[in-house]
């Protein structure tokens, strides 16, 4: 017979105090830790501006953000003040550190272009909230575990810390603010939502409890506190989630649109599309091979019921002016031979 409550039972594998020294520990921000975020900083800020996944994975696993985080929850959990005010000092501390070094790195290197890294880390949807919230729960229960490494270092890459502070550095650098205050707000619902975790899980574990009888101290209004907060700090998240579905549902229906007009006119040489948004309307920019085949717009635009609320914009790609322009005449004339030999085959079978 299982029993459910020892499959599930989550025992402390240290004295509470212990824990408590443990976290206040990790708060200090000097020494080591300040050089290994900076140095943190720099590989993530390199892996950003050259695309390189594998450089900001390994930025946020040495990185050491997430200590002081921590033991602010922490400190606010059992009502201890001195825990609270040092977690505070030494996370803003860390952000000045980051955001220095960071803008530094973008202000001298040459590559100032975007790349899909650094886009990646300037929108926060409400997904990111609730990976911060787990992100939380497993730092603590890392903690409080005799062997916490592994889990650290999984909870570090997974809530990714590291990268938005470089993106805002990168904003910053760059004069480009969407960047900077998406950066920044994505390092913040990271930091606030595993300080949430951690303090739900102290109150799980009996952490809080025990501190609160120990000292003798009333801690009531802090749940509502952070219930505010939380609501206040989803709001963005949560109309950033919509904007980003209305763009994945945008996308999808004008892929869709395509496909239709390549079965009904496969005489028409599509080489590019492409979707965008513009003072609040959506346009859908349909590219055609110079030689392609001409038909009405009045045909194009059969399938206009697709897409009522979505304005087409055809046009054909610029003609070639220089000594390619035959050799690109000779491709063209070979894709259109190959597409009527195709529909010949097509009609035999």
């Amino acid at each position: 017979m299982i029993n459910f409550q020892k499959l599930f039972d989550l025992p402390k594998e240290e004295e509470e105090d212990f824990t408590f020294n443990e976290i206040e520990e990790g708060i200090y921000f000097r020494g080591h830790n300040l050089w290994l975020l900076v140095i943190s900083m720099g590989i993530a800020c390199i892996g950003l501006n050259i695309n390189s996944p594998a450089a900001v994975i390994g930025a946020m696993l040495i990185s050491p953000l997430m200590g002081p985080i921590v033991g602010a929850a922490f400190g606010l959990s059992i009502g201890n003040r001195h825990l609270i005010r040092l977690g505070i000092i030494n996370w803003a501390l860390m952000i000045v550190v980051a955001l220095c070094s960071s803008t530094m790195y973008f202000f001298v290197t040459p590559f100032h272009s975007a790349t899909d890294q650094l886009e990646s880390f300037k929108t926060a949807t409400i997904f990111d909230c609730f990976l911060a919230i787990l992100g939380g729960f497993a730092w603590f229960l890392g903690i409080v575990r005799k062997e916490a490494i592994k889990v650290i270092a999984g909870v570090a890459v997974s809530t990714a810390c590291i990268p938005p502070l470089c993106t805002a550095g990168f904003g910053i650098a760059n004069g480009n603010w969407e960047y900077f205050w998406g950066g920044f707000y994505f390092y913040l619902i990271n930091c606030f939502f595993i300080g949430v975790g951690t303090w739900i899980l102290s109150i799980i574990l009996g952490y809080q409890k025990y501190y609160i009888q120990k000292n003798k101290i009333k801690n009531h209004k802090t749940s509502l506190f952070i219930s505010l907060i939380s609501a206040v700090i989803l709001i963005p998240s949560i109309l950033l989630t919509k904007k980003k579905w209305d763009k994945e549902k945008l996308k999808e229906r004008s892929e869709s649109y395509i496909k239709t007009i390549k079965e009904n006119h496969p005489e028409l040489a599509i080489i590019n599309h492409e979707v965008y948004e513009k003072k609040g309307e959506d346009f859908l920019k349909i590219t055609l091979l110079n030689d392609s085949m001409t038909i009405s717009k009045e045909r194009l635009n059969d399938h206009d019921s697709l897409v009522k609320d979505i304005h087409l914009i055809w046009q054909y790609s610029p003609k070639q002016q220089n000594s390619e322009s035959q050799e690109m005449k000779n491709m063209q004339a070979q894709i259109i031979g190959l597409k009527q030999e195709i529909e010949r085959i097509k009609i035999k079978r």
